[in-house]
């Protein structure tokens, strides 16, 4: 079992620990970043279900909410605005009808806004993939944010410029280390170099992380249009002198405990410096730069069952399948060998070039976005052209097209770029969208028949995002879990009492994600006898699902 897809929750059975207790969030006090509010507090005994109230005054004269939920969790996506603040409060409600105290109410605040201002265009409803989406962002500011199909702000932060989601809803990406992040802003994980690739971070199946760290090492300036320039600054720029620094991307793994360095791999010990690009202006903007950007990589998949690196390098128009962790090159998809990146790549009729976000479908084949900066060289195209690709590799020699996606000009994205494959067979994409030589920043859901069904663009014609995803929900983690079989001692209302020889409870998945949790029961009384049978074990819970666990009295006990 990965760790990584494990969310794991002890009940550890303690007779006075099951008491009505208090509120756990939003913590009193707390300003969330978001207008989706995640309600959770501790269970009641004898409880049947709760009512839930919130207000904008601290005397409850003016609801919000009011609410009965069954369990102890309760998100509410409807009532909640920006720039605000709130009071809360729950009491229990009893198979009587009847209702206890209230608790003591908690104040909480939600921020302003922060993303920029959006135009959505719906064209069919009906087709559009249930969800939200998510996109990072890295001009005019770093931010990252959640909206509604309707284009309304959701969830916002400026801490972590995100590049990755994985399918449990776990958020990853870089504020100098790598990180993993939770959409409360909390830092789950950091590595432990603090210069970090802001391109793509994630978690590998043994549950550690993967990213990119640069790597320097002199090389030649080849001979070119560019020339004269570094020749006006001392250099030869004969071609063969190793005098200029090239920069290449080190895949690097780090210890998810520790974050230190575990392995790595290196371009200059398994590329060729003979492999670099002479048509995408990249030596051009190393005259400014200081540096030779030889690489640019920008995505990678990890295969677990072949234990392989799927990885894109944009400024060789390359993608590699990388053996691990021997670090041997299989292969590289790229272009022909008269344009200068490699003589033996394979697929060299794709004509894909400075592509990103290469992916690996659980069908084999893979998804890439084809941003097509060389297109006209290596296509024929009459302007720059955009594709979204899924190809299948056969036998690691040649490639054939699953499907193909031709954008318009005017979305034609000369960098960043992504593509997801959504469950109803739809695709999400983004694009920085410059074809017609002004920013269209825009993310687009397209049916499997190239049908636009939503498009939302920024307005202002300085934004630049950098990936976008559609998610179920902003709070994979949500979970509640309540006991049943068992009331409060009318003796003691620390103690319980149960009413057969098990101890029942109910896990409900309050989130939008498919979740493995792991759960184990413990009895504590040290010392005391054991009054219920050790017992733990996984269980598999569908989105907004339930799962019931039943757990045995220890009956030959001695009390």
């Amino acid at each position: 079992m990965l760790q990584y897809k494990t969310y794991i929750f002890p009940f550890l059975l303690l007779f006075n620990s099951l008491a009505f207790a208090s509120l756990i969030r939003p913590a009193d006090g707390e300003e969330l970043n978001y207008i989706h509010v995640f309600f959770e507090w501790e269970q009641q005994p004898d409880a049947m279900g709760y009512n839930l109230q919130a207000s904008t005054q601290q005397f409850f004269n003016n609801l919000i909410l009011d609410v009965d939920e069954p369990t102890t969790v309760y998100i509410d996506k409807d009532n909640f605005s920006w720039d605000d603040n709130y009071y809360w409060r729950v009491r229990p409600i009893y198979d009587d009808g009847s209702s206890g105290p209230w608790t003591e109410s908690s104040q909480f605040s939600i921020r302003e806004t922060m993303l920029l201002n959006l135009d959505v265009d719906i064209y069919n409803d009906d087709l559009l993939q249930d969800g939200l989406i998510m996109y990072s962002q890295f001009a005019p500011y770093v931010a990252a944010g959640v909206i509604d199909k309707m284009g309304n702000e959701i969830w916002n932060t400026e801490d972590v410029l995100m590049n990755h989601i994985n399918s449990y809803g776990q958020l990853y990406g870089v504020n100098g280390p790598g990180v993993q992040f939770n959409y409360d802003e909390d830092i789950l994980f950091e590595t432990s170099d603090n210069n970090v690739d802001m391109h793509e971070v994630k978690q590998i199946p043994n549950g550690n992380y993967m990213g990119w760290v640069p790597t320097f090492q002199n090389g030649p300036i080849p001979q070119g249009d560019w020339t004269f320039l570094f020749q006006a600054q001392g250099y030869n720029a004969d071609g063969v002198t190793n005098e200029f620094p090239w920069m290449g991307m080190r895949i690097v793994e780090w210890d998810d405990e520790t974050g230190q360095e575990v392995w790595s791999w290196d371009p200059f010990v398994h590329f060729t410096m003979d492999d670099h690009d002479l048509y995408g202006d990249i030596w051009w903007g190393a005259y400014f730069d200081g540096a030779f950007d030889w690489m640019h990589t920008n995505a990678f998949h990890f295969d677990e069952e072949e234990s392989v690196i799927y990885v894109s390098h944009r400024h060789l128009s390359r993608i590699s399948k990388i053996a691990y962790p021997s670090g041997d090159v299989i292969w590289n998809i790229g272009m022909p060998a008269q344009y200068n990146t490699g003589s033996d790549n394979i697929c060299t009729d794709l004509g894909n070039s400075f592509q990103h976000n290469i992916q690996l479908l659980d069908d084999g084949s893979l998804l890439f976005f084809d941003n097509g900066n060389l297109s006209e060289m290596l296509m024929g195209d009459s302007n720059p052209t955009t594709r979204i690709r899924r190809i299948r590799v056969i036998d690691d020699s040649y490639c054939e097209t699953v499907w193909q996606y031709d954008l318009p000009q005017n979305l034609f994205g000369l960098g960043m770029g992504s593509v997801q494959l959504l469950d109803n067979g739809n695709y999400s994409i983004y694009t920085y969208g410059n074809g017609l030589g002004q920013a269209e920043c825009s993310i687009f859901e397209i049916t499997p028949d190239g049908d636009m069904v939503w498009k939302v663009t920024s307005e202002n014609q300085g934004a630049a995002w950098y990936r976008a995803y559609k998610v179920p929900s902003i709070h994979p983690n949500a979970f509640s879990v309540v006991a049943d079989g068992y009331t409060a001692s009318e003796d003691d209302g620390n103690t319980i009492e149960l009413s057969s020889n098990t101890l029942d409870f109910t896990v409900y998945n309050k989130s939008g994600y498919s979740h493995e949790y792991k759960y184990m029961l413990s009895d504590l009384m040290d010392g005391g006898p054991q009054l219920f049978i050790y017992d733990e074990g996984v269980v598999d819970i569908d989105p907004y699902g339930s799962a019931e666990l039943s757990f045995s009295v220890n009956t030959g006990a001695t009390y």
